[in-house]
């Protein structure tokens, strides 16, 4: 393997991992002069997890949001290797890089590579936890990239096509996992299907059968009863069937089966149930790892008991503060990580103290549609009821969040001329994605 040397007289930090939390942490730590920053990722582009749902439903396009990494990286001042992890060597302060080939071939592109670091940064994010349950690595889709979640909408656009003028045909979808991308999926998926309907000449949502499933008692269960009951009702007004207090006992080709003893046939199976470390982690490097293989980190964010390398966003256990539960999987947490450690990593480089991480909870968003949100925003003062939000405000405060998120990668210019790219390509294009 070729080693490739750090860049003379800078400090070289190599970033694993382009989702929110390491774009985010490239596109800052880009512009300073003195770093030499390399972001690192498997795939060409990266893509907003939080708007994967929207993607598997076809109210986006391949591509529509993609950032090409690239791209980015000249306009930014970092560089993209393209490239998997597959080891760290905390010693001599290299990783180990899989070869890359191109897509559906064995054409080789890229050979193993290794690259040194002065200060490594993990953000390879996580996956969807199977639990173990039999059947859902072989018989489910899952929302944990772009390219799950297009074959996901194939499949859907597939049915569709298949049960067009059959009037016994159901489209029987099952969902497992009430969260936010379980919910939003089952809402998004009614919008789709109406919008098909409307635009497609394809059967409208009445012919949807959408079963909702989680083993806790409620949907959404993190955030206020009273949200969790506004999303609820939505889901039910929709026609959703939400099934909640029943866990899943295995997976086989055509349906779920509840450890109730019930049966929920569908033709398409959809895992958006928790949040786990990518198996790689375990044999990745001497890193210590938490019960769900994600590694733990100091309050700085530092992977405990290895010097120089740091961990963030989803593949990160970070305990909150006062010895609360630790900070949750989320774009929110892994924006804040990433703003943290753009601040503190310069300092903690010229020798000064470094204030702990501290995670501020600022409120939850779910989309149920169009026109429709339902979330809660922190009580001030705290300690209180959180605020709750509904309705179209509350969509309005849900969007803008995307809006955010494409400011800090690319400033406000170029996200406002964005926002009016989509705007023209909405008023052109069929809202629903037929292919």
């Amino acid at each position: 393997m070729n080693t490739a040397p750090s860049a003379h007289g800078r400090h070289a930090v190599v970033i694993v991992g382009g989702g929110a939390a390491g774009i985010e942490l490239a596109t800052r730590l880009g512009r300073r002069r003195d770093l030499d920053v390399v972001l690192v990722d498997r795939d060409a582009s990266h893509f907003w997890k939080p708007r994967l749902h929207e993607l598997a439903a076809g109210l986006l396009g391949d591509g529509e949001e993609a950032v090409p990494y690239l791209a980015h990286a000249q306009a930014h001042g970092y560089r993209y290797e393209p490239g998997a992890l597959k080891r760290v060597d905390t010693v001599e302060r290299r990783i180990d890089l899989d070869q890359v080939v191109l897509p559906m071939t064995d054409e080789l592109i890229l050979p193993p590579r290794s690259l040194r670091y002065d200060t490594l940064v993990l953000a390879f994010g996580s996956r969807v936890n199977d639990f173990g349950t039999p059947g859902v690595l072989q018989y489910c889709d899952m929302l944990d990239s772009p390219a799950q979640a297009i074959a996901l909408r194939r499949k859907i656009l597939a049915l569709a096509l298949r049960s067009a003028g059959d009037p016994e045909r159901r489209i029987r979808i099952g969902i497992v996992g009430a969260g936010a991308t379980g919910v939003e999926l089952a809402a998004e998926l009614h919008h789709a299907f109406n919008d098909m309907h409307r635009y497609g000449g394809l059967d409208p949502a009445s012919k949807l059968d959408i079963t909702l499933m989680d083993m806790a008692k409620r949907i959404l269960p993190a955030v206020d009863p009273r949200t969790s009951e506004s999303a609820h009702r939505a889901l039910v007004g929709m026609g959703v069937n939400v099934r909640v207090g029943v866990g899943v006992d295995a997976v086989t080709a055509s349906a779920f089966h509840l450890s109730d003893g019930s049966t929920v046939p569908c033709d398409i199976r959809v895992w958006a149930a928790g949040v786990v470390g990518h198996d790689m982690v375990a044999g990745l490097g001497p890193f210590t790892l938490s019960k769900d293989r994600r590694i733990i980190v100091t309050p700085q964010l530092a992977a405990v008991g290895v010097d120089h390398v740091y961990a963030i966003g989803d593949c990160a256990f970070a305990a909150a503060a006062q010895g609360g539960p630790s900070v949750p999987p989320t774009a929110q947490a892994a924006h804040q990580q990433a703003s943290y450690l753009a601040r503190a990593l310069p300092r903690a480089l010229r020798g000064e103290t470094v204030e702990p991480f501290v995670y501020h909870a600022k409120g939850t968003l779910v989309s149920l549609g169009e026109y429709h949100a339902t979330g809660e925003l922190p009580s001030v003062p705290k300690g209180k009821s959180p605020i709750p939000m509904r309705g179209w405000i509350a969509k309005m405060l849900y969007v803008s969040l995307q809006y955010m998120h494409r400011a800090t990668l690319h400033g406000w210019p170029r996200a406002t001329a964005l926002w009016l790219a989509d705007w023209l390509r909405n008023t052109t294009l069929p809202p629903v994605k037929l292919h």
